[in-house]
């Protein structure tokens, strides 16, 4: 079975919107990941969205982002589809099924998937559903960032919603409906984090219903609060990411990035066996980052 050139091999996962296949490249001789759209998205105006779509995701260029290789709408099916790099390793989620993530390769992850978004958000590009689906793990333990867009392309009237995405990490303007930019997507960043450090995402519940009351209403715990090994400095960090406001949110993931980075390479000790006078100058720096972030 093909879709375009390319030769199907086997089917690697499916969602709401879309499935993704992985595939040969019979010109270049490689095996790449394929994502097929519903027909709907090559009729009319969608069609045009599909394209528009893909011209600015396919600009989006950066090591930890998952590349576009190319695009097209199969002639024989009427099939859009998107053609990406085919990372050999597994996302995140499946990861976490194993148990947390020691906090200090869990900011080095998030630190380049912040940069990642820094490089999307400056090309206009709003992600619009981080989460640790969307986030691949490859062989060499590297991180990529995958999806860009996708949710905005799947949607089959091709005209925006407020709830695109997954739950669990839409922010209170998504969730209220108001416009979205790239402080949205710290937002679910600090949700991913969060979760790599407690098992838990911050505002786990039983229905949409109630996600969305936590997400517009309550404040999680720190993360610190579930987990002793996470040192104050971070839970500054991780709760400025889900500010309800989002001008209260870090400005950029540049900024975001710059303060993930040093705790990368701390050690991952409970705090209660730091010695006071060194918990207090990790909160200063802390402190004095987060005003300049």
């Amino acid at each position: 079975m093909k879709v375009g050139r390319y030769e199907i091999l086997d089917t690697v996962g499916a969602g709401a919107f879309s499935r993704v296949v992985r595939a040969h490249d019979p010109y270049i001789g490689r095996i790449v990941a394929i994502k097929i759209f519903p027909k709907e998205i090559a009729v009319g105006a969608a069609r045009e969205k599909f394209f528009q779509e893909a011209r600015v995701i396919g600009q989006i260029n950066h090591p930890c982002i998952l590349a576009l290789h190319d695009m097209g709408i199969d002639e024989a099916t009427q099939t859009p589809y998107f053609v990406m790099e085919f990372v050999d390793g597994q996302p995140l989620d499946r990861v976490l099924e194993k148990g947390t993530i020691p906090f200090p390769r869990a900011c080095a992850w998030m630190g380049d998937i912040a940069v990642a978004l820094s490089v999307a958000h400056r090309k206009g590009v709003i992600h619009g559903d981080v989460k640790p689906a969307n986030i691949l793990i490859n062989a060499e333990g590297r991180v990529k960032l995958s999806d860009f867009g996708m949710a905005r392309v799947a949607h089959r009237d091709g005209v925006g919603s407020p709830l695109l995405g997954t739950p669990a990490y839409w922010c209170p303007e998504q969730i209220m409906g108001r416009p979205q930019d790239a402080r949205s997507d710290l937002f679910s960043l600090g949700g991913v984090i969060y979760e790599l450090l407690t098992g838990e995402s911050p505002f786990h519940a039983d229905s949409i219903q109630a996600v969305c009351t936590r997400v517009l209403s309550s404040a999680p715990l720190p993360p610190s609060r579930r987990n002793s090994t996470v040192p104050q400095a971070l839970d500054e960090i991780v709760m400025k990411c889900l500010a309800k406001d989002p001008v209260l949110r870090p400005t950029s993931g540049d900024a975001v990035a710059e303060l993930l980075y040093p705790l990368a390479r701390r050690k991952a000790v409970s705090q209660v066996n730091q010695p006071a006078q060194q918990q207090s100058t990790l909160r200063d720096r802390a402190a004095k980052l987060l005003r300049s972030a």
